[in-house]
């Protein structure tokens, strides 16, 4: 009897000590289909496929994908006098047999009250908290979403953030990375340049009307040069009509390289060496000559880039067709542009809801970036899929 009543205890346990957490998270995927045709002179790169015999266009890959699983745990405990304690730990669970650590997407701990939340941990920038006005798509290739494309310099960063009360719709937010947390390998020598990063964010939103601000900096980005990176947006999500535009421009917020590379998605083709050197920051891949032309030796440069998108949805009954348009202009390096470096990106397709947690999806992408002729990158690629909500 004794035995009973203490495992009755000890089950009961876990439930009181729960109480205030909430389970959720999104499991999605699908089949994905997707095929890239190269230049002459782009598919004869180190890295490209043409240097194994691939002809100018790649077989059509047809796969399995997740687009974005993740689960997620979050918490808060009234301290009195308007006070919580917030919490939340989430990741990305790939349901295709890919593992990540613990805490990989937005994870925090804080406190919430009147004045607003101030939070500590791996958040998303506030230039990462607008990636929603122009971007409701789901996909792994990037030709069918602007994550790794318009949306490439959204980022989670170790930090502390500030989001204050929204006064007559108005709302702000500001965040900041120590440099030990941008540079780690130089924490106990600060023998380097610091490399600390400010974020900032003005928001406003009425009667289905929004408008946004987020701007970020980086101290010593790119050598000595600092970087700077500014996006606004705007737009109406109300009555079933959602239309939303952004416009940024970068300065020495990325290299010449990493822009050449995820625009034109050639950093698909990377060996495991390449993807390493190329994280390393290694000029010596060449990546924006092969995708641009007349641009050897430049991919440790500092770029500067000016893009715009938009998209526009309306929701019928169950389905929510929406369409989405990107264009990245000439793009300069040392304050002069450079040939064959705009991109364009088109995005069309469909959410069937079966219910408020359960939708179909369906949708097809044509993205090109890279000069006409020898060196160009033109990605086509379409999904169909399922996302759970929970």
């Amino acid at each position: 009897m004794k035995k009973s009543l203490i495992a009755l205890t000890l089950a009961t346990l876990p439930v009181a000590a729960m109480a205030d957490v909430t389970l959720y998270g999104q499991v999605k995927a699908g089949v994905e289909v997707a095929q890239t045709k190269f230049g002459a002179a782009t598919r004869n790169a180190d890295f490209a496929p043409g240097k194994h015999g691939v002809p100018g266009k790649t077989a059509v890959a047809t796969d399995i994908q997740d687009f974005g699983s993740r689960i997620g745990f979050k918490g808060h405990e009234h301290l009195g006098n308007n006070l919580n304690a917030i919490w939340q730990i989430e990741q990305t669970t790939h349901i295709t047999g890919d593992s990540d650590k613990w805490g990989n997407r937005e994870s925090f701990i804080g406190l919430e009250g009147g004045f607003g939340k101030i939070r500590a941990g791996n958040l998303d920038t506030s230039i990462k908290s607008t990636d929603g006005t122009v971007d409701p798509w789901e996909g792994n290739n990037r030709a069918v979403a602007l994550a790794d494309t318009f949306n490439r310099n959204s980022e989670r960063k170790a930090s502390v953030r500030y989001d204050s009360p929204v006064f007559g719709g108005f709302s702000a937010n500001v965040q900041y990375v120590p440099r030990d947390n941008a540079t780690s390998d130089d924490k106990w020598t600060h023998t380097g340049v610091a490399e600390d990063a400010y974020y900032a964010g003005l928001n406003y939103e009425n009667s289905g009307f929004f408008g946004q601000y987020a701007g970020g900096f980086k101290h010593n980005n790119i050598g000595s040069k600092d970087g700077q990176f500014h996006r606004l947006a705007g737009g109406y999500d109300a009555n079933n009509l959602m239309v939303g535009a952004a416009v940024q421009y970068g300065k020495n917020f990325e290299t010449y390289g990493n822009y050449a590379a995820k625009v034109s998605g050639i950093d698909n083709f990377f060996d495991k060496d390449q993807k390493e050197a190329f994280k390393k920051g290694d000029a010596s891949l060449n990546v924006a000559d092969a995708v641009f032309g007349n641009s050897e030796g430049k991919d440790g440069l500092g770029v500067e880039t000016l893009e715009a998108a938009v998209t526009a949805g309306y929701r019928f009954g169950n389905v929510t067709p929406r369409v989405s348009y990107a264009h990245g202009f000439k793009a300069k390096v040392d304050g002069k542009k450079q040939s064959g470096t705009a991109y364009n990106q088109v995005i069309v397709g469909a959410d069937y809801d079966f219910s408020k947690r359960t939708s179909a999806l369906l949708s097809a992408g044509w993205l090109r970036a890279g000069q006409s002729g020898p060196h160009k990158v033109e990605t086509v690629a379409g999904l169909v899929g399922l996302r759970h909500k929970f």
